[in-house]
């Protein structure tokens, strides 16, 4: 058998799997209506005997979308991820890596964990004479849970920092202990990479200790391993927060790190009202779970920011994207209806701007609506596409509960007939009066 052949077979045997994440796109409808996947759920084959026809752009050949790719294109990596077995995600092995612990003492917990380390355990399997450790004073045979989890030197050491840290310990196997640490309630992200780390700084020191103590010939010393993780912690936290002064006693850092809270950044955010001869368009669209049911909302006012038009509807069924660019399309729609050519369009979507403006390229998926969008917005005689905050987009968003509640698009001709809230947003935005955007960033500071 060729080695053609043996590739051809290969590909054979994962077809369905990899047909299962192709989507045609209709144009021409030169595709095949019923076997293939033009719907998104699979070929029509599976759901119904009505063969009507379905075309749409003749001039234009239907097109593959290799749904796994944002930009539709099929690569043998994203096929691989399908096909190949994989376990799922570990949360407890994850905690084992961190960028900024040292690879070498995440190397070896996940050694330990999965007895791959050169105790003299192993040598007894060869019909050596069990040796004792070279931890403890007392005897013991050299394994990894002795040296890591229940020898008496080993027990104390972690003793005297989980007492401190808060968090009860039984130690009755190695991975039982490692998740009791990792299992606690974390109040930030200095007490979160603390929790992390300091276990994996416990046996890095715990089997160094030994290794001295075997190889080195150097005495097992306590206080020289519980310093020297004190040491690993400090460094590891001045380096991800240098800004803070970390205290020179483990009771005290332990202290500090649940006690940090995460810095705050406030911006003043408000409606603008457009230029003269202008009219401004608001929209906000959102999915009520992500891929689900869609609501779409928007306001337009004019240049004394009086309402022009207003509406709150339903979009059937989809993501957050698809949301977003239908509420500009519906708005769109509404203004040259109405006759406006000057238009500024204000979302508070980043993706949805840096589409219409050709920043960057929009996923296959919605790439059909955004073309739909940009050909009403070519229509227009002159058009700017802004991004806004949410607390400037006020009006909009405060629609949001009408239109996933509704069958039907509801319109709203003066502000009189808007819902309270809405109304209330838009008596705000009259008097230009300001919103503070209260955000929760990743830097931390000292407890105050």
């Amino acid at each position: 058998m060729g080695y053609g052949m043996i590739i051809t077979e290969a590909v054979m045997h994962n077809k369905k799997q990899a047909e299962e994440h192709i989507q045609w796109r209709i144009n021409s409808g030169s595709c095949n209506f019923w076997w293939d996947n033009w719907l998104g759920v699979g070929p029509l084959s599976r759901f119904t005997n009505d063969s009507k026809r379905f075309n749409n752009t003749k001039d234009t050949p239907d097109q593959a979308i290799w749904k796994l790719n944002n930009d539709g294109h099929f690569t043998c990596s994203s096929a691989w991820n399908v096909i190949r077995d994989k376990r799922n995600k570990s949360k407890f092995n994850s905690f084992i890596w961190h960028k900024n612990i040292p690879f070498k003492a995440s190397f070896l917990l996940w050694r330990a964990l999965r007895g791959k380390l050169p105790t003299n355990e192993k040598l007894t399997k060869f019909g050596n004479e069990p040796a004792k450790c070279f931890c403890c004073n007392r005897f013991g045979m050299d394994t990894i849970e002795h040296i890591f989890n229940n020898g008496h030197f080993a027990t104390y050491v972690w003793k005297s920092y989980s007492e401190t840290a808060g968090i009860i310990t039984n130690h009755s196997l190695l991975p039982q202990l490692i998740r009791q640490w990792w299992s606690t309630k974390l109040k930030n992200e200095a007490h979160r990479l603390l929790i992390q780390a300091t276990p994996i700084f416990i046996c890095w020191n715990l089997w160094k200790n030994r290794c001295a103590s075997k190889y080195g010939g150097k005495q097992s010393n306590m206080s020289r391993v519980k310093y020297s993780i004190y040491k690993d912690n400090y460094k590891l936290m001045n380096t991800v927060f240098p800004h803070i002064r970390w205290p020179s006693n483990w009771k005290d850092f332990i202290a500090m790190g649940e006690n940090c809270i995460h810095d705050t950044k406030v911006t003043l955010v408000m409606w603008r009202r457009p230029p003269n001869d202008w009219v401004k368009l608001n929209t906000d669209g959102s999915a009520l779970d992500n891929p689900g049911k869609l609501g779409a909302r928007g306001i337009i006012r004019d240049h004394r920011g009086e309402i022009i038009l207003a509406f709150s509807t339903p979009m059937g069924e989809g993501t957050n994207n698809q949301a977003e660019i239908g509420a500009a399309i519906f708005g769109m729609t509404w203004i040259l209806q109405l006759g406006y050519k000057n238009v500024l369009l204000e979302v508070d979507s980043q993706p949805l701007v840096d589409w219409i403006m050709a920043k960057t390229k929009p996923p296959w998926s919605v790439n059909t609506q955004v073309q739909q969008l940009k050909a009403l917005i070519g229509q227009t005689s002159n058009f700017r596409c802004e991004h806004t905050y949410r607390e400037a987009n006020s009006v909009a968003d405060s629609l949001a509960k009408q239109s996933h509640k509704i069958t039907s698009p509801n319109i709203y001709s003066n502000s009189q007939k808007l819902p309270k809230e809405a109304r209330a947003h838009y008596q705000l935005d009259m008097l230009e009066m300001a919103n503070f955007r209260r955000r929760k960033i990743k830097r931390i500071k000292e407890p105050p």
